[in-house]
């Protein structure tokens, strides 16, 4: 299949809401400094998890981008009027399956999440390869990757897999919007890329398909901050795309007020 000269089209599927309970268990060290306030769990594989505690100073990891723009822009959750964010206080941590990937694209998926992190003010950690699959389905909490919310995975698949990606559809991406381990303020966590390799490597096979590859795992990371799509056509959040490769006066400020959420 061809892309030359088609639509390729992006969307964000598998952004989760999830809600959570009071713990009434046994109390940790973090429990001990929030007396009085319950920890907050949440209902895996029929079974109560504490929703993790975060190791953050309080403090943002990097100066806020400054909105200097402005335009269309979407979120995709929003609570009490205001956007549901990452925190920007911890790194948002990610891994990479290389499963199926195409040749080449590697060094594209690192050059894109250093354009969203650069764009948002958010601090992105690569933390290496994984042989976990980027599924929407994946567990928040998971033992590989220890006691606290799983990475932001960005992996391989076709439609044959992932039916989502039929057609022209060359990549999905989203978070999970969860409550912090206590209160009510919710925040984003455990974001999943999936990429479709057959696209992807159409993609690469053609003149601009570098640079137009690249805007794809942008954009999908841009869901996984919160962002969603938008109508206007000049803006990369765009649902669907021929060849807008770089970020939009809309894009720029919807990804800026990504960047400025709360501590958790």
């Amino acid at each position: 299949m061809s892309l030359t000269g088609r639509l390729v089209a992006w969307c964000a599927a598998g952004a989760v809401a999830i809600g959570a309970v009071a713990w009434a268990g046994g109390l940790d060290w973090a429990d001990l400094t929030h007396l009085g306030q319950p920890r907050n769990v949440v209902e895996m594989d029929g079974q109560q998890i504490r929703i993790p505690h975060v190791d953050s100073t309080g403090e943002r990891l990097a100066p806020a981008v400054p909105v200097s723009t402005e335009g269309e822009h979407t979120f995709l959750f929003d609570e009490g009027g205001e956007p549901v964010r990452l925190d920007p206080c911890v790194p948002v941590a990610w891994v990479l399956n290389p499963a199926g990937m195409p040749e080449g694209v590697e060094p594209l998926v690192h050059a894109a999440a250093a354009d969203v992190a650069a764009h948002s003010g958010l601090v992105f950690s690569y933390e290496g390869a994984t042989d976990e699959e980027a599924s929407f389905g994946r567990l928040i909490v998971q033992e590989r990757y220890g006691d606290r919310l799983a990475p932001v995975v960005i992996g391989w698949s076709d439609e044959d897999h992932t039916p989502d990606l039929a057609g022209v559809t060359a990549g999905l991406g989203g978070s999970t919007s969860i409550t912090g381990a206590y209160g009510d303020q919710r925040y984003l966590g455990a974001g999943v890329v999936i990429l479709d390799r057959d696209d992807f490597a159409d993609l690469l096979s053609t003149q601009s398909g570098t640079a137009l590859a690249e805007a794809v795992i942008r954009h999908e990371l841009a869901h996984v901050i919160g962002l969603g799509h938008v109508e206007a056509a000049t803006e990369l959040m765009h649902d669907e795309n021929t060849a807008i490769t770089e970020w939009g006066p809309g894009d720029r400020q919807g990804l800026a007020i990504a960047g400025a959420g709360p501590c958790a």
